[in-house]
């Protein structure tokens, strides 16, 4: 009877890791992002319900890091995105291009230019093309302040192959760790989930540094749980009597870093 009972509960655990196992989240993954392509404009949606970023269409930083996002999960739509994308130059806005390879040139305060409008049938929206740029005018004196601009120096130091200032700047965004997320300069009572995102695409490149272990396996967590109804990664949280809050909307900025953070094959990735 014991023996029944043991080999009940081994095929009960072998059906659990079957359901949880990391390719479903992966597909809810990919699910989420080809629900959120505008076909009139060939290009993705920012958000599901958070106005207005859920009637309005970013040329960067979400198709340029989507493109990527779904090539990895084998999307048919990641070659129309980044053919879309050469009509603005690739779509590079001199930040986030880091994560597709990229090198850029320091930290500067964000423009958004407006690109154009169109109107979605499958959306019944009418949608704003926005270009999130560099200001070259305002260069950023405190980024160092910042868990995700520290994140991006880190992996733009390992382009230019110094891995001793990249390890020293992961050491920098752990210090913004408070326990639960990254409380930075930009922190108002609701913790940002790319940024934890960032440091686990950090922490993979730099070969998974036995400091910060334990915040990896925290973020990964956290990540998990935020993946909402749509498959997509919810943008925030708050955390009460050590449970995570959920607190923002599915979003296609958040997914794409999360999935590159997660599934990317290799370092650096760049965007073939």
């Amino acid at each position: 009877m014991r023996k029944v009972a043991l080999l009940l509960l081994l095929a009960l655990l072998i059906f659990s890791l079957h359901l949880f196992k990391p390719e479903a989240r992966e597909e809810r993954l990919r699910h989420f992002l080809e629900s959120q392509y505008v076909p009139e404009a060939g290009l993705l949606r920012a958000a599901v319900k958070a106005y207005p970023d859920n009637e309005t269409i970013y040329i960067a930083n979400d198709n340029l890091l989507a493109s990527k996002a779904l090539e990895i999960l084998n999307s048919p739509l990641a070659p129309r995105i980044r053919e879309k994308l050469n009509e603005y130059s690739g779509g590079w806005n001199g930040k986030v291009d880091v994560l597709l390879g990229k090198p850029i040139e320091g930290f500067y305060c964000s423009k958004l230019l407006k690109i154009g409008s169109v109107y979605s049938k499958k959306f019944k929206a009418n949608f704003s093309i926005m270009w999130e740029l560099t200001n070259k005018t305002c260069p950023m004196k405190d980024w160092m302040e910042y868990a995700d601009l520290i994140a991006y120096a880190a992996i733009n130091a390992t382009l230019s192959g110094d891995i001793e200032r990249a390890y020293k700047l992961y050491e920098g965004m752990l210090k913004l760790w408070d326990g639960h997320g990254f409380r930075d300069k930009a922190f108002n009572g609701v913790y940002q989930t790319y940024k934890c995102a960032l440091f686990i695409y950090v922490h993979r490149l730099l070969h998974k540094p036995k400091v910060g272990e334990e915040v990896y396996r925290k973020c990964s967590k956290i990540i998990i749980e935020l993946q909402g109804e749509d498959g997509g990664i919810i943008t925030g949280y708050k955390v009460k009597d050590g449970k995570i809050i959920p607190w923002g909307d599915e979003n296609t900025e958040t997914t794409s870093i999360v999935v590159l953070a997660f599934y990317s094959p290799g370092f650096p990735i760049g965007n073939t």
